[in-house]
């Protein structure tokens, strides 16, 4: 492992993240039925340190971190039209990933755009250090997502889901997104969470929040543009020793200017599948 990706050489910085309280409980977030407030039990904020991983942004990996950083232009013009994204994005991000892990087939199951603006109807950026899948969770996810029949084939291969996350607009200043490099956190520091969505008659759904533990290295990236993406890996198949969870999370960074410009971002979220 290159001794380079750890060096403080760029913009570190600090935020407070949502972390699993202990390894003994399992934490729920319950999203109600009337657009109340999502409650959130188990859970506790921990300060960390971030590293800015811009100067050495080629050198992190999908299967070592768990994370990569391309230099990626996109000729979608306007994000925010729904049809010009699935049309036009989706074929460049199935490109994107399929060139990144050697797949042969690749499905894309949505997209979400973020923004902090509070006068908007899009989603915010969460804080909350949680990795989108579990071992449970993500071969279910690609069950739902293409059924039972074509799920079994891909699961004779190797499955791998990844999110592709990129501003739509720049440069990011606001809430920016914090990486756990998958190769310093023990698997005893990912603890199943229950998300219990009320306005889906309670279905039960499950990620993975972590544990603040010593020896965490958190990474971002800093004042990304919109030719910038992050491809991230919420689940593996395999299990070689490579990366198969890497929990993420916005942050309130403390060195934001006053006059900061809200951050816009949009991640799609991919399944892919990778002959054995």
């Amino acid at each position: 492992m290159s001794t380079a990706l750890y060096m403080n050489t760029g913009r570190d910085t600090s935020g407070e993240l949502l972390f699993a309280a202990d390894r003994s409980a399992k934490p729920q977030i319950i999203i109600p039925k009337d657009d109340g407030t999502t409650s959130r039990k188990g859970l506790a904020v921990g300060k960390v340190t971030i590293a800015d991983g811009s100067p050495r942004s080629g050198l992190f990996s999908l299967d070592r971190e768990g994370f990569s950083f391309l230099h990626s232009p996109s000729s979608v013009q306007n994000f925010e039209d729904d049809s010009e994204v699935e049309e036009t994005y989706y074929k460049e991000i199935r490109k994107m990933v399929s060139d990144a892990i050697g797949a042969f087939e690749v499905e894309i199951f949505d997209h979400t755009i973020r923004v902090t603006d509070p006068e908007t109807s899009y989603r915010r950026p969460a804080s909350h250090a949680h990795n989108d899948y579990t071992e449970k969770s993500g071969p279910s996810r690609l069950r739902d997502m293409i059924g039972d029949v074509r799920a079994d084939g891909w699961l004779q291969d190797r499955v791998v889901q990844i999110n592709v996350w990129r501003p739509i607009a720049e440069p990011i200043l606001q809430m920016p997104l914090a990486l756990l490099d998958a190769s310093s956190y023990d698997q005893s520091d990912l603890v199943t969470t229950e998300i219990i969505n009320e306005r889906q008659n309670g279905r039960v759904g499950q990620i993975y929040s972590v544990v603040n533990a010593p020896g965490q290295r958190w990474f971002y990236f800093n004042e990304m543009v919109k030719s910038d993406a992050i491809l991230i890996k919420g689940y593996d198949s395999e299990t070689d020793g490579r990366a198969r969870f890497t929990p993420h999370s916005a942050f309130a960074d403390p060195n934001t200017p006053e006059n900061a410009p809200p951050r816009r971002s949009i991640e799609v979220r991919t399944f892919a599948r990778v002959r054995r």
